[in-house]
């Protein structure tokens, strides 16, 4: 039962969203009743917990100082994932036979199989219920299809993307394993995660992954075979981003050559975004103005700027780190990069290659994105980072069958 609800978190992208929260509750039900039942009980480190969820701590503590109390609220119940998991899998991060090398990879693969369903059903699902629609147009409008006709199952194009990136990151590194049929289902399943993200084409989410693969690259030490592995997969995405028909021929990576031009476009709205962030955070630097208060802060901004779209739509900072230096300061910022760090050391330490690129990935993405203040984001997030970080013992090596 505990590792059932375990791989039917990591497939989190199949449950309703009315539902997302049933999972994670009765993973820590099964969780909790095992513990009891242990005649042995597992060694538990609780320095990695107190790092691990230090961070929520203090967003805990700003809902103090918060005008808004309602929303801070609404905001942790909806970032509680990053307190939840670090604390099931504390509870059995001793155990070596949840955490095996074999239970690992079905995770990853029960991860990518479920993301490469949800995309190919959608898909099907658009094109043979959209009336008119041609394959042509469901590719032009997969994009927001996804986000307003499926309504039990709606999910953001761009956490779509982050999803999409994760299963890419799990790709790289089964394909590592001798395992023969896994290599198999990775050759089918690349190609269409590759072709999904440029349909997609969200500029962070490909960004970070051009990174990603740079940085395999030298984690692997240029091996001459993940060269000729990883280049053929960036040459069809290059390709694809060019060639695959968008809606009024809008690529948005041409936007990238009209910053500073064009203030409307996705790319000039965050620079103004960013702008009014900072002038904000340098008036309270220290302590912000609390997790409940960041809209209205940056709402008062807009309203006394010249850009009438942002003040419309009431976006919010649109970097995650940001948004952190506007709702508690730079004493909780650096606690925030302080977790990230030590995520790095150890994954560095235990030579673990999912939890470094995973990490890497998530920082990427925080820079243009809020991705730990919306549910799509933060339940995988929270899942993958600390059910990597849980699995690796004491003596920082990686618990193996």
């Amino acid at each position: 039962m505990l590792l059932f609800f375990i791989y039917l978190n990591s497939a989190t992208i199949l449950v309703p969203d009315k539902f997302k929260a049933w999972p994670i509750a009765i993973l820590a039900l099964v969780i909790i009743v095992r513990y009891f039942k242990l005649k042995t009980k597992p060694t538990l480190e609780i320095k990695k917990l107190l790092i691990s969820i230090g961070f929520f701590l203090i967003l805990v503590l700003s809902t103090a100082y918060s005008s808004d109390i309602p929303h801070a609220f609404k905001k942790l119940e909806t970032g509680s994932s990053l307190v939840v998991f670090p604390l099931l899998f504390y509870i059995i991060a001793g155990d070596r036979n949840i955490f095996s090398e074999n239970n690992i990879r079905t995770l990853k693969l029960t991860f990518i199989i479920s993301l490469v369903f949800f995309l190919i059903s959608t898909f099907a699902y658009f094109y043979f219920t959209e009336p008119f629609f041609s394959f042509k147009n469901t590719l032009e409008h997969y994009t927001n299809l996804v986000d307003i006709r499926i309504s039990k199952y709606r999910i953001h194009p761009i956490y779509l993307s982050i999803y999409i990136g994760i299963a890419i990151i799990f790709s790289l590194t089964l394909f590592k394993e001798n395992k023969p049929k896994t290599k198999y289902f990775i050759f089918f399943a690349l190609p269409i995660l590759i072709a999904f993200t440029a349909i997609l084409n969200k500029k962070g989410p490909i960004i970070s992954l051009a990174v990603i693969g740079f940085f395999f690259l030298i984690k692997n030490k240029f091996n001459f075979k993940k060269i000729v592995y990883i280049t053929p997969l960036f040459i069809l995405l290059a390709g694809l981003i060019v060639f695959i028909p968008r809606y009024k021929n809008e690529n948005k990576f041409e936007e990238l050559l009209e910053i500073g031009n064009n203030k409307n476009s996705s790319s000039g709205l965050r620079l103004q975004i960013y702008g009014c962030a900072l002038q904000e955070i340098a008036k309270s630097p220290i302590c912000g103005y609390g997790w409940g208060d960041v809209k209205t802060v940056l709402s008062n901004c807009y309203a006394r700027g010249t850009s009438e779209e942002l003040l419309k739509n009431n976006y919010n900072s649109h970097n995650q780190y940001l948004s952190i230096l506007l709702s508690i300061g730079i004493l909780g910022f650096l606690a925030f990069v302080y977790y990230l760090f030590y995520i790095f050391k150890i994954s560095n330490q235990s030579n673990s290659q999912a939890l470094f690129f995973l990490t890497l990935y998530f920082c990427l993405n925080m820079l243009t994105e809020n991705i730990l203040e919306r549910e799509d984001g933060v339940i995988v997030i929270a899942f993958f980072l600390n059910l990597f970080l849980f699995r690796i013992n004491k003596k920082d090596e990686t618990i193996k069958q």
